[in-house]
């Protein structure tokens, strides 16, 4: 019998102490006696208690910290409350950091995180919609541009945000353009596309990807030809002018070409009368 509230408190530390050094115990024998074969399998069996204290002191004990790391992150993940999300991911890396093996996912922890604090500070600055909750660098990029359609007075410093953004994880310069092209093609930002396509900058992609966006949302011929203007491959200019049904304008690049079967292809497809007669009188003269 216990004869104050002290004593029992201390017999249950003692009890706790003396099962965590039994547990400690146990964890070293199966390291450092069975396979990794059942190790795995005594992980296997942990987790499907859902046991993750266990698991984790067994995955350190054996120095797998990157499969240690990798639950913690999993269970990061999946928890509804960003603070705590990014108190586990935090851990996660701490995790990952203290073994070579783990170092590369260490670093995409570290990247993600930190792709979660810019979305958490672009959401205060320009509000709550400003961009989803995404583990996508490129995502990011094109949900800010987006918005730049959405906070019309925001919009420059919104381009300026996605800039600063691409900069900071070091996203590749064509991922850039492209992803500037799709999402101004997207919410009808023409004038922030045509300041793209004319800017000092030589786009790394060239022009034919602005002439698809613009052909993609039917727009008018003069905005089309703005863009296909200044494709200089005569087959990538050739092939716009068809997309975009522009069929005087492909005869007349087919008549350039001295290629009768483009010509042919032109009066094949347009289904236009007038493009029929004006392909006959081109092949007669070649």
């Amino acid at each position: 019998m216990f004869h104050s509230l002290l004593e029992f408190e201390k017999y249950c530390s003692q009890n706790i102490a003396d099962a965590g050094m039994a547990q400690s115990k146990y964890l070293g024998t199966i390291v450092n006696k069975f396979p990794p074969e059942a190790i795995n399998m005594l992980a296997e069996y942990f987790l499907s208690m859902n046991d993750v204290k266990h698991v984790m002191n067994l995955h350190l004990k054996a120095q797998n910290y990157a499969k240690a790391g990798s639950i913690i992150a999993k269970r990061a993940l999946a928890l509804p409350r960003e603070h705590e999300r990014l108190t586990m991911l935090q851990e996660a890396s701490r995790i990952y950091g203290i073994g070579r093996d783990a170092l590369f996912q260490k670093t995409c922890t570290d990247e993600y995180l930190e792709l979660l604090l810019e979305q958490e500070r672009l959401r205060r600055a320009f509000g709550p919609d400003v961009t989803i909750k995404t583990s996508s660098v490129t995502e990011t990029i094109y949900n800010v541009l987006c918005y730049a359609a959405v906070k019309i007075r925001d919009s420059r410093k919104l381009l300026s945000e996605a800039e600063k953004i691409a900069k900071k994880f070091k996203v590749p310069e064509k991922r850039l353009w492209h992803t500037k092209i799709r999402a101004f093609a997207a919410t009808d930002q023409w004038t922030n596309l045509r300041a793209l396509a004319e800017s000092k900058t030589k786009p790394p992609i060239g022009f034919k990807f602005f002439a698809l966006a613009a052909i993609k949302r039917q727009q008018s011929p003069v905005e089309i030809l703005r863009y296909i203007e200044k494709v200089t491959d005569s087959d990538e200019r050739y092939d716009l002018f068809c997309e975009a049904k522009l069929w005087k304008q492909a005869v007349e690049e087919a008549k350039r070409m001295q290629d009768v079967n483009r010509i042919m292809h032109v009066m094949t497809v347009c289904g236009v009368p007038e493009i029929q007669r004006l392909c006959e009188t081109a092949v007669s003269m070649m």
